[in-house]
């Protein structure tokens, strides 16, 4: 080669090594920003999700908290959190940026937070008052998101974790564990499920769980404190799987219900004020109506009156204060039932004088809407009477009963036939009630108990249907 080609030679390698050079060095320094711009987001979304667990854990030793951290220095970033909590304390919808709708300090105000850089990720939010300066200065703006406003019993946590300049949001949604998910729920277990009974849906016992002989389960089950089989064999049957140390307390604020009644539903009390019980008769129609009676103290029962129900409680509260409630018929809607007992002894209770269903059978049509909630701060009752003595009885409705049980009179208990009596929905109780009785392990007069979940209660429940005391995590959103 040439004098020539060997200098065009050494000019091209070295032009070529320059090109690859200036890349390769583009390419360092790229991978350099790149992993910079990693970490610093790696970190800022780690003071978020620390953030929010802090906040959540706040949520779960307190219902009410809602005092969220403001600019909190946190391993080397900060961090901000913000509670939409609206159990704590009055929200007030502020309608536009005027500032209307401020209440007092210790009220909330809605707001539509639009997190930093992230204006597609709005949402709304009930904050404290004092905290919404603050939100207005970098954004947001009174009133809902889009007229999308946040639900009434949903605590939603807004943690913002920012690392050199770079904010990360994170939200998330907690509410209390409805108890209508349960098939079955009770305090403590007397009556030992044993040979031959078969238990549908999510079933809890807030103590130990005693099995005799081989009762089957199909839906998960949970005890607090563990698991004693007992019987010839003790061999129980956990299709759903079994899990100890699950504590969920019986109990329950029923103001909730008490306002939502008094808001949008039917509150039955005596209004002359001299603390006089108060009994409701309810019979529902498959025409959605409801045909209702009163009676005050001791007076004469009223006459009776139908409207609808979305008339009679259009929210689904129907809140019988102070007294008892008796129920039958066709329900046609959503509606929940409470009977509440304020200190008066024999009161509380709810007492089912025939067959109680839904004009739509969910077993049948599982879009059914029509969904009912009996919830008695006693017990609830089949009543003995001519509908209900040697018959075979049906109940659709998720039952609650605070204090006491659920199952029939006594004299229902011991009338000589045997029947059957069918539920659909759910029984929470503080212990369980026997419904028949034995001659060995054989049932001969009183009511064979068959009992079928209903699998709406585990998305949908009836209105304002009593939620566990503790919160969980619904929804965890990065």
């Amino acid at each position: 080669m040439g004098g020539k080609g060997a200098i065009l030679l050494v000019l091209s390698f070295s032009m070529l090594f320059l090109i690859f050079g200036h890349r390769y060095n583009w390419l360092s320094s790229d991978s350099i920003d790149n992993y910079s711009n990693y970490y610093i987001l790696t970190k800022a979304h780690n003071i978020a999700v620390s953030a929010a667990n802090m906040a959540a854990n706040e949520v779960f030793m307190d219902k009410s908290w809602d005092a969220g951290y403001e600019n909190v220095p946190f391993d080397g970033g900060s961090f901000s959190v913000y509670v939409s909590n609206p159990t704590a304390s009055t929200v007030t919808a502020a309608a536009s940026n005027s500032g209307h709708g401020h209440g007092a300090a210790s009220s909330k105000i809605e707001i539509c937070h639009i997190p930093p850089g992230n204006p597609a990720a709005r949402k709304t939010l009930y904050l404290p008052a004092a905290a919404i300066p603050a939100h207005l200065a970098h954004g947001d703006y009174l009133g809902s998101c889009d007229g999308e406003a946040a639900s009434s019993d949903l605590v939603t946590i807004v943690a913002q974790g920012t690392f050199s300049d770079t904010t990360v949001t994170v939200y998330v949604d907690l509410r209390g564990s409805n108890f209508a998910k349960f098939g079955n729920f009770y305090k403590t277990v007397t009556a030992y499920p044993a040979t031959g009974d078969t238990f549908h849906g999510p079933f809890h016992v807030n103590a130990k769980l005693v099995t005799d002989g081989k009762p089957v389960f199909w839906g998960k089950v949970t005890a607090k404190d563990g698991l004693k089989k007992q019987g010839s064999p003790p061999k129980p049957v956990f299709n759903g799987g079994f899990e100890t140390g699950v504590d969920i307390p019986l109990e329950f604020d029923t103001t909730g219900m008490r306002a939502a009644a008094a808001d949008n539903g039917k509150v039955f009390r005596d209004t002359t004020f001299t603390n006089k019980t108060t009994n409701v008769s309810l019979n529902f129609l498959a025409t959605g109506q409801v045909t209702y009676s009163q009676q005050i103290g001791s007076g004469s029962w009223s006459a009776p009156k139908t409207v609808p129900l979305a008339t009679l409680a259009p929210g689904g509260v129907i809140y019988v204060e102070r007294g008892n409630v008796y129920v039958e018929g066709i329900v046609s809607g959503r509606a929940t039932i409470v009977a509440s007992k304020l200190g008066s002894s024999g009161f509380g209770n709810i007492y089912q004088t025939n067959d109680l269903v839904y004009n739509v059978d969910p077993k049948v049509n599982s879009s059914s809407s029509d969904m009912l909630g009996l919830v008695a701060e006693q017990d609830i009752r089949l009543q003995y009477n001519t509908n209900t003595r040697g018959h075979d009885i049906l109940t659709m409705a998720s039952m609650f009963a605070l204090n006491g049980d659920i199952g029939p009179e006594t004299a229902l208990i011991d009338y000589p036939t045997l029947n059957r009596w069918i539920i659909t929905g759910g029984l929470i109780a503080n212990g369980i009630r026997v419904t028949a009785r034995y001659s060995g392990s054989n049932p001969y007069k009183g009511y064979k108990f068959v009992h079928h979940f209903d699998e709406r209660f585990l998305k949908s429940v009836p209105p304002y249907f009593p939620h566990t005391k503790n919160f969980e995590v619904v929804s965890w959103y990065e």
